[in-house]
């Protein structure tokens, strides 16, 4: 699994702050919704995650979904993944607002097929890895498989990296639009990777010129750091 690499003294780090802002500028200004970058979002994480499994297809993946917005990336990425030839099952944390983004793609997955359960249940330590989209889930160490988080592991604090007691220990993060100011230090986040899921570079102001540099070196760059490694 090789993909370009950048160092973080390279990428400029953003706040939860400044992504909310992004968020909402990105619908006024470029009429970018938010089902269109979960989309993307979930399209780059199911390709992370063909990609750390040397190919999923027969591969046995768990996708662990909360009810906020990255756990509607997991669910998207269990329907590529799963188009891929994964196996698939889902544990869930059901939504109340059967309208919501997330309650569309849970319907969307069952219709496919795909087992869904109610968090805790269904997570299984037989998995070849699970897919982090859920706020803190103590289960998912327990399970003792690789956890790919979305955005940034459950239970990490995105600006300062603090975690807490049962934060998800990921073996790789997948973070979306921007590196998160955290993730440099955390030491839950395990490798950490920076999708492009289409949100315009100009929405992040002070950091455009660092932002642009990652989106041109790849739809999918890793983050290294050579004072730890």
């Amino acid at each position: 699994m090789s993909w370009p690499i950048l160092h973080w003294n390279q990428a400029a780090t953003v706040s939860s702050e400044v992504l909310r802002q992004a968020d909402v500028r990105a619908r006024d200004e470029f009429g970018i919704e938010p089902q269109q970058l979960m989309e993307i979002a979930g399209w780059q994480v199911a390709r992370f995650v063909d990609a750390f499994l040397d190919g999923a297809r027969g591969k046995h993946v768990l996708v662990v979904a909360g009810s906020g917005n990255n756990g509607g990336d997991a669910l998207v990425a269990a329907r590529f993944l799963y188009q891929r030839g994964a196996l698939v099952t889902a544990s869930i944390v059901a939504t109340k607002d059967q309208g919501s983004l997330v309650a569309r793609h849970t319907a969307t997955i069952a219709s496919l097929g795909i087992r869904i359960h109610e968090a805790p249940a269904g997570i299984d330590g037989s998995v070849d890895t699970i897919v982090d989209g859920l706020f803190i889930l103590s289960a998912m160490n327990e399970a003792g498989r690789p956890i790919v988080s979305i955005d940034v592991p459950s239970g990490i604090d995105a600006d300062t990296g603090v975690g807490a007691e049962n934060a998800v220990r990921a073996a790789a993060t997948v973070t979306l639009a921007a590196p998160k100011a955290g993730l440099r230090r955390a030491q839950n986040s395990g490798r950490v990777f920076v999708a492009d899921i289409g949100m315009p570079a100009t929405l992040f102001s002070a950091e455009r010129t660092e932002i642009e540099a990652i989106y041109r070196a790849g739809s999918l760059v890793e983050l290294s750091d050579p004072e730890l490694t």
